[in-house]
């Protein structure tokens, strides 16, 4: 983006109204206790710069004269979220906002590193090819260990380690490009734009492929690490892991477990939908299967509750599903170790499809860029 540099107030400012929406002066100073002086200070560059503009008068309540809203122009911009998936890559492109205008999967042939930039330069050839407006940037989000937003340190689902995947594809495109892990893309998203936008203090927990975690407390992303939540002691008398360990988080939530356990029940692979339908059904083994993983996924949110007394616990995943289909066990779980006047998080299960998580990696991006 085109802009001088800016002060960290200024782009506070400009960061408060993308986040929630057009505001007064008036407002705007009230929510972030700044006097009109104060405000008027730090609005100038960024309605200099055009990060800011004053949208149409909005009038005040009383005889008071009418107030130009400070908003953001989202339509100016377009970012590019890209989720890759073993299987697939999930790709998006979004206003400054978030909003999702198009969006597109492509099977991933190859695995290979140098496949893998290849494909995604192409998708966003082809959403570049569909508007006059450039891309602002790209943001790319993996399951795995990132470092410093340029390196899959290490990647178990496409087995990578060691790449320098966003200095190659930003070699590749010429454009901006920014990279992390996918449930932190998932959980600045949420913070911004999402099911946590509006608290301070939340947590997300995804359950699927992988076990992921994400944190913010006082409006700001706490950095988690992927393996101590994914190997967290759930029952030390449950199932192993395929590290070992006896009755973790990975044993009982991992799509991969699930499945395990239940096809070496029926003596048959099954697939996970299809054992969630048999649990639906009262199939005694996958019943026990997916009620026991439900009630570690409760006892793992009562856990997050208790260590950090975030205000909602978020509930997501591509395998979810299984907290809907056992939500008693969920329940049961939660307040297994529940205390008189203990911390007394709201934990709710909202469902996302892979294109969500393709619009986390665009938030990772605009968080990058905006306002400059």
């Amino acid at each position: 983006m085109d802009c001088s540099p800016l002060s960290a107030s200024s782009k506070a400012v400009a960061i408060e109204i993308l986040v929630h929406g057009a505001q007064s002066r008036t407002r705007l100073a009230n929510r972030m206790g700044l006097s009109a002086a104060t405000l008027t200070r730090l609005v100038r560059p960024l309605l200099e710069a055009g990060v800011l503009v004053e949208s149409d008068a909005v009038r005040t309540p009383g005889r008071g004269r009418s107030s130009l809203p400070l908003d953001v122009v989202p339509d100016r911009y377009r970012f590019i979220g890209v989720k890759l998936t073993t299987e697939s890559i999930y790709a998006v492109v979004t206003d400054l906002r978030a909003k999702i205008l198009e969006r597109e999967v492509v099977a991933i042939r190859s695995l290979r590193v140098p496949d893998v930039v290849a494909a995604v330069s192409a998708i966003v050839d082809v959403f570049q090819s569909h508007s006059d407006l450039p891309v602002d940037a790209v943001g790319v989000t993996v399951g795995g260990q990132v470092e410093a937003g340029e390196i899959v340190a290490d990647s178990p689902f496409l087995n990578w380690h060691a790449v320098p995947f966003r200095a190659l594809l930003r070699e590749e495109l010429g454009t901006p490009v920014h990279l992390d892990n996918d449930v932190v893309g998932l959980t600045q998203a949420q913070h911004w734009f999402g099911y946590g936008k509006g608290y301070e203090n939340f947590a997300l927990l995804t359950v699927g492929a992988g076990i992921g975690y994400g944190l913010v407390v006082n409006n700001t992303v706490v950095p988690t690490l992927v393996s101590p939540i994914s190997h967290y002691p759930v029952d030390p008398a449950g199932p192993l892991c395929p590290l070992g360990h006896r009755g973790c988080m990975t044993a009982y939530l991992a799509s991969d477990s699930i499945i395990s356990a239940v096809s070496v029940g029926h003596g048959r692979l099954i697939g996970y939908d299809e054992v969630l339908e048999m649990a639906k059904a009262d199939d005694p083994i996958a019943s026990r299967v997916v009620s026991e993983a439900a009630r570690a996924l409760g006892r793992t949110a009562s856990a997050i509750s208790s260590l950090t007394g975030v205000e909602l616990i978020i509930l997501s995943g591509e395998g979810v599903h299984l907290a809907e289909v056992a939500q008693s066990s969920v329940e049961q779980g939660l307040i297994e170790y529940d205390v008189p006047r203990g911390p007394n998080s709201e934990c709710v299960v909202r469902p996302m499809t892979f294109f969500e998580w393709a619009r986390g990696a665009a938030a990772i991006a605009i968080q990058a860029e905006f306002p400059g």
